[in-house]
């Protein structure tokens, strides 16, 4: 016995849009797992580490790779002529990672004075700032302050990544700022 032509018709257009649709969601991909964004690492990440140094200070940082044996917050002070222990050079500052492995480095700075130099770095200032909520961070600005003998060399082992949870859909930029002298509230006679 024929079915009504109207049944066939309303039995095929529903059947062919779940086709259609089940090759869309094939063609694209499953959408991404539920879970905490935190826990899916992968994919590549780029942090650019700036540094702004004061213009009464005569010094310079750079980031190297860290030298083998280093630990995490390490610091170490070398006399004016002392070689730093410190891997090559990072080329442009920029460090290549993947979303949630950071990245560790040294940054290496050197006095060009031939006075000590005291010092203390401001709080990380990120660029795009909307990704600091996903920010992993081993840094060095922790309220410290730092010293350098005149034409020597300071060094600290750091580690710097991101997470997904940072919105990042391009490079980051973390730039430091280097103060002489000590951190707001911590002069001598302060708090006394």
């Amino acid at each position: 016995m024929a079915q009504p032509a109207h049944l066939t018709r309303w039995t095929v257009i529903p059947a062919t849009i779940a086709v259609v649709c089940m090759f869309v969601i094939a063609a694209c991909g499953s959408p991404e797992p539920s879970g905490d964004a935190d826990s899916r690492v992968g994919g590549p990440a780029e942090i650019r580490v700036r540094w702004h140094v004061d213009g009464t200070v005569a010094a310079t940082v750079a980031i190297h790779e860290p030298p083998p044996g280093q630990a995490l917050y390490e610091v170490r002070t070398y006399l004016a002529g002392d070689t730093p222990e410190a891997g090559p050079l990072i080329e442009d500052a920029t460090l290549r990672t993947d979303f949630g492995e950071p990245r560790r480095f040294i940054a290496v700075l050197r006095n060009e004075s031939d006075e000590p130099l005291r010092f203390w770095v401001t709080p990380h200032l990120p660029a795009p700032h909307l990704a600091a909520d996903g920010l992993l961070m081993f840094c060095l600005c922790t309220g410290e302050t730092y010293e350098v003998p005149g034409g020597g060399t300071w060094t600290r082992v750091m580690e710097f990544g991101v997470t997904r949870r940072s919105g990042l859909q391009g490079p980051l930029t973390l730039t430091h700022v280097i103060v002489p002298g000590e951190p707001p509230g911590t002069a001598a006679g302060v708090g006394d």
